[in-house]
């Protein structure tokens, strides 16, 4: 995390025309994007529209580099629909930023939240010790049918998965000597309290066709029925349940819980659904029923989730169509969207950004 970059900057630029404030943030933005070896690298702008927030979206647009990455932390209430826009126009020539539903991680984390890394939502200061992972859909291929995985062999592997971490967190905290030592700490730049970790997840999809495959019902899909889709929320409740019912004394900055993380997947992973997505290629043609399912299942996942959808070049003309999108999107509790124009010269890969 690099910071509010527009709160951060907004102070220096008070007397400073346009042109020259334009020209250093360039040359600001120019020297992160070379000197940061990580594409995991990410500012945050907003909700409110600052000279510095609009500076940053248009050496943004014209630069067009991969890092840091960006997002705007969009509240229809507070941000005017013209800086909005500005943000829209940027994340169409260069992929970013992405958009945060400001009210709900604000209700759920505090106003000191931050988006960091691809999409993790966590507390300014603090940060994750660690991220694991369920692979709902080997967990699905090992369950007989769809009684026995949510009876027997996703709490099995919930236990598991949270002890797990529960050791990884005691060791980091009792005997790494991490808080102790390492620089970050030492001088105040992150404090241990603030610190939770992240309970990932990914393919919801592949584990509810999996179940239902199981079950006979071959001809019900994840994102295409209801029925489908009824039974990714009662997965969702079930994890959701064990999770605020586990403790970890470690996690003091959410209350003692992990943070469910909708994992956008490893470069090794292979027939792996991101997260709650929809599988690549069967989303439903229309994006409001696309929006409609996702709207399900984002309110579980504080530390993260996201989807990207790639915009034709007919909506450059409409940007109102996409600040629509996002009004929309967010009054129905979905959390953070990503759009990026097919003729990009940047481009979104699960949460970071790389060059074509």
């Amino acid at each position: 995390y690099v910071g509010a970059l527009d709160h951060l900057l907004d102070p220096f630029m008070k007397d400073v025309d346009d042109a020259t404030c334009l020209k250093l943030t360039k040359m600001f933005l120019l020297h992160m994007d070379r000197t940061i070896l990580d594409s995991f690298s990410h500012g945050n702008i907003g909700p409110d529209c600052t000279k510095a927030g609009r500076i940053i979206l248009q050496a943004t647009a014209e630069l067009q580099d991969a890092v840091p990455n960006l997002t705007m932390k969009y509240d229809e209430d507070i941000t005017p629909d013209d800086f909005a826009i500005l943000g829209i126009e940027t994340a169409l020539k260069s992929a970013k930023p992405s958009f945060a539903n400001h009210k709900m991680f604000k209700s759920e984390l505090g106003e000191d939240y931050v988006i960091a890394s691809c999409y993790n939502g966590l507390k300014y200061g603090g940060g994750s010790y660690t991220l694991c992972r369920l692979i709902l859909g080997n967990i699905a291929k090992r369950a007989k049918n769809i009684e026995d995985f949510k009876e027997n062999v996703l709490p099995y592997v919930l236990d598991i998965q949270a002890r797990y971490m529960d050791e990884r967190i005691r060791f980091e905290v009792e005997e790494s000597g991490f808080f102790e030592n390492n620089f970050l700490a030492k001088e105040g730049f992150i404090s241990r309290d603030k610190f939770t970790a992240m309970y990932g997840l990914v393919g919801l999809a592949d584990a509810v066709n999996i179940l239902l495959e199981k079950e006979g019902r071959t001809g019900l899909r994840f994102g295409h029925s209801k029925e489908a889709d009824d039974l990714g929320v009662e997965i969702m409740e079930i994890i959701n349940d064990f999770n605020n019912n586990h403790y970890n004394k470690y996690c003091e900055a959410t209350g003692g819980h992990f943070l469910l993380h909708a994992q956008v997947g490893l470069a090794s992973d292979q027939n792996v659904t991101p997260g709650t997505r929809i599988p690549i290629g069967e989303e439903p043609e229309e994006l409001i029923d696309h929006l409609k399912v996702l709207s399900r299942f984002h309110k579980y996942f504080p530390s993260g989730t996201g989807d990207i959808f790639p915009i034709d070049m007919t909506v450059h003309k409409n940007h109102e169509y996409l600040l629509d999108i996002i009004k929309g999107a967010f009054q129905d509790d979905l959390r953070y969207l990503s759009f990026y124009a097919s003729d990009s010269d940047v481009i979104r890969i699960t949460g970071y950004l790389v060059k074509k």
